[in-house]
């Protein structure tokens, strides 16, 4: 084609792309179809054109062809349109095909100057489709900054995060060589656990030959079979000649151990993998509650666990370290109530008359330990607890709140501070059900203009986070400490004391005291916060923020995750001391 004819080609555009438009009115595909492909074959890519042509092939149902065609426009535009953008990550959902839905949702994140909100959203559930648990809540969190109250935003986060958390446990399969291995999980492995667990665990054990063999350990798993290693055993004492092997596995995905004997024939002998186990038993009118959780919280509840003496020991240790502190200080240990304690008329077990609960408080009664266990209260309102959720409500948190407060020496008249509003939500229970069940909570709304913002966050997930709110306009110029666990920010508890107090830190360290930090903020309060079901281990007391191990838990994030962590702790000031020692534990 000449360039004279190509030019005049490009003068037709417009007004073939008007014919097309009008087969389209007529729902006449095909004829569009032929009307611009020649054009767009011969190189004239017009965004007008490219554009009438996807709508061609979409009305035409060659839904190939159109996210082909997507994949050439966005690639040659520097710009790429936002719009086309989006459809081209929703043709990717729409396959299921969820790595690319993730990575082309990210494109739009990282290269688009603005977008709607929603396509944060769109991205966690790519991401949680593909089981990417972690920066599905990291992308949710995102969002959440902006749209603190959003219900569909919060509902999904209890999803992902009961996707994250939901147990599994090991299943045995012996096959017809099973014989000729002899297995066992290495010792200090739970067999109830998160998906990620079973990744990486760990199988020892022995291959039975005769001695004048050499045998093979075979794995077989979704990518095929692989030779394991064996050693072989000194001649001496038990299984003396035999050959020793231990491996992490990937069980998660299964795997099939067999032995190949001198003569090549493979024997399968076991099959190792994980089912899900059941998390949720329903109770009476509906109420969910934990099952089979890592706590046992069944047989915390029916007294079938109860502390051993190595435990009774390690809280008397607590105990005296603690009681010196409140003496110091104004420092209060608090217990978040089990939903079973506080609603055992919807629990379907009997509450034994002496649990975990009674024995630790005798103990911290015993050391001189002020401590509060506001079951009692939550009690008296039907509204504290809600079906759906491990966690105190809104009115829960309130009064858990109300009774630090009293604690603590104020008298405001703090019922008159909030009004209590009903929300339909999902909740960590009602998350594990499929579909996921809602039921009614309370939010505790502040009657007055709240001068509340977050100072500080370090945005790890769970254990370590440090969040730091000011308040611009306090009822109180004091500072709140709490180290709490995942009561803390339920039913907005830490949130609550920030509409009060002029700085309150929330550490994510439950039921611990960390001197570093009370002593840097000088705080005139601190609350030790612990859920009732995690009683049978006291929290610890130490001197440094370092001693807190927090290393442990930034080494299990993937590098980009770190780095993603790095760059959102950058929007705030980095005159924080938490910025700095966060820094240099992200970067290692």
């Amino acid at each position: 084609m000449s360039s004279t004819s190509f030019a005049e080609r490009i003068e037709q555009i417009p007004e073939l792309v008007v014919q097309a438009e009008e087969r389209l009115a007529r729902h006449d595909f095909t004829g569009a179809i032929a009307l611009l492909e020649p054009a767009f074959r011969a190189g004239i890519d017009s965004l007008d054109l490219s554009s009438a042509l996807m709508q061609a092939y979409e009305g035409a149902g060659d839904i190939a062809k159109q996210e082909a065609l997507m994949a050439v426009v966005l690639r040659k535009s520097p710009q790429p349109p936002l719009k086309l953008s989006i459809a081209y990550a929703e043709a990717a959902m729409r396959r299921g095909d969820w790595s690319s839905a993730v990575q082309r949702w990210q494109s739009i994140l990282d290269h688009q100057a603005s977008f709607p909100p929603q396509v944060y959203l769109r991205q966690a559930r790519a991401l949680l489709a593909a089981k990417q648990f972690t920066a599905a809540l990291g992308v949710v969190d995102l969002a959440l900054e902006a749209r603190p109250d959003d219900p569909v935003l919060v509902d999904l986060k209890s999803v992902i995060a009961s996707q994250k958390a939901k147990k599994y446990q090991v299943v045995v399969q012996p096959l017809e060589a099973a014989s000729a291995l002899h297995w066992e999980i290495v010792d200090g492995q739970r067999q109830i656990a998160a998906l990620e667990t079973f990744r990486r665990y760990r199988v020892g054990g022995r291959v039975d030959v005769p001695p004048d063999r050499q045998p093979e350990l075979i794995a077989i798993g979704p990518e095929g079979e692989s030779s394991l290693p064996l050693e072989r055993k000194p001649q001496a004492g038990v299984d003396a000649g035999a050959w020793l092997f231990e491996h992490s596995l990937d069980i998660a995905a299964g795997v099939t151990l067999g032995v190949r004997d001198g003569n090549g024939e493979l024997l399968q002998c076991v099959r190792l993998s994980v089912a899900p186990v059941m998390e949720v038993v329903e109770g009476r009118e509906g109420w969910l509650f934990l099952a089979n959780d890592t706590n046992a919280s069944v047989d915390q509840f029916t007294g079938r666990k109860r502390l051993s003496d190595e435990e009774r020991s390690q809280w008397r240790f607590f105990a005296a370290g603690l009681a010196p502190l409140q003496r110091q200080r104004s420092l209060l240990f608090l217990i978040a109530n089990s939903k079973e304690m506080v609603r055992p008329e919807h629990y379907p077990y009997e509450r034994a008359e002496v649990t975990i609960t009674e024995q630790v408080s005798a103990l911290l009664d015993e050391g001189g330990i002020d401590y509060c266990n506001p079951v009692a209260a939550m009690q008296a309102e039907v509204d504290s607890y809600y079906p759906t959720d491990t966690h105190w409500s809104g009115r829960g948190a309130y009064l858990a709140f109300a009774a630090c407060m009293r604690h603590f020496g104020y008298d405001d008249d703090f019922e008159s501070q909030y009004v209590f509003e009903k929300r339909e939500v999902v909740g960590d229970l009602g998350s594990k059900r499929e579909p996921p069940a809602k039921s009614s909570s309370t939010v505790a709304v502040f009657r007055e203009k709240s001068g509340v913002f977050c100072r500080f966050s370090n945005y790890l997930p769970g254990t370590g986070n440090i969040t730091i709110f000011e308040n611009a306009r306090p009822i109180h110029d004091r500072t709140l400490v709490i180290f709490g666990g995942s009561s803390a920010g339920a039913g907005g508890f830490a949130t609550l004391f920030a509409n009060v107090f002029r700085r309150v830190v929330v550490v994510n360290l439950p039921g611990s005291y960390v001197h570093e930090i009370v002593d840097r903020e000088a705080a005139d309060h601190v609350i030790l916060q612990t859920n009732e079901r995690y009683l049978t281990t006291p929290g610890r007391i130490v001197k440094t923020l370092a001693e807190a191990e927090l290393e442990r838990v930034t080494r299990a994030i993937p590098a980009a995750g770190r780095a993603k962590l790095m760059e959102r702790m950058g929007r705030f000031d980095p005159c924080e001391p938490y910025h700095g020692f966060m820094k240099t534990l992200l970067a290692g």
